[in-house]
């Protein structure tokens, strides 16, 4: 019996793949677990275009990550902050602040998530932060602390 397989199964197949297997198993454990489908055409090409459909939404997130990691490469996000004896801030900036100042400055919404803030900014000056826009696009963003 020809058998879709909607999850890898260890030994047997991967996921999305169409193989023969015997029926007794395609009937009693592949079926009833919901591991795998009974291949027909239709099933197939519906598979294979949720596939491309997938692919060409990754291609263009990929695409896009490289158009904002090249905007945000020429950018420098100024954040103003109380400060309090020899220029330390009270509290320090946050991933969130710099996130939110992206947007006022730049219009461009970042999760704050993706921004590391490593060693913590808690000083006035220029620091640089990384942003991971995409598994295989990050950047470094400069970001400038001033006094109110």
């Amino acid at each position: 019996m020809k058998v879709l397989f909607l999850k890898e199964v260890a030994g047997t197949a991967r996921a999305g793949e169409v193989k023969e297997v015997a029926p007794g198993y395609a009937r009693n454990h592949l079926l009833p677990h919901k591991l795998a489908v009974a291949a027909d055409d239709r099933m197939v090409e519906q598979i294979r275009q949720r596939e491309e459909a997938a692919r060409r939404r990754a291609e263009k997130a990929l695409h896009d990550a490289r158009e904002v990691s090249a905007r945000l490469r020429k950018l420098t996000v100024t954040i103003y902050a109380k400060t309090g004896e020899a220029g330390r801030l009270f509290g320090s900036v946050t991933n969130a602040d710099i996130a939110q100042q992206l947007k006022r400055e730049a219009g461009l919404e970042i999760d704050k998530r993706k921004i590391a803030v490593e060693p913590p900014i808690k000083s006035l000056g220029p620091h640089e932060v990384e942003i991971e826009l995409h598994p295989e696009v990050t950047e470094t963003l400069r970001v400038v602390v001033a006094a109110k």
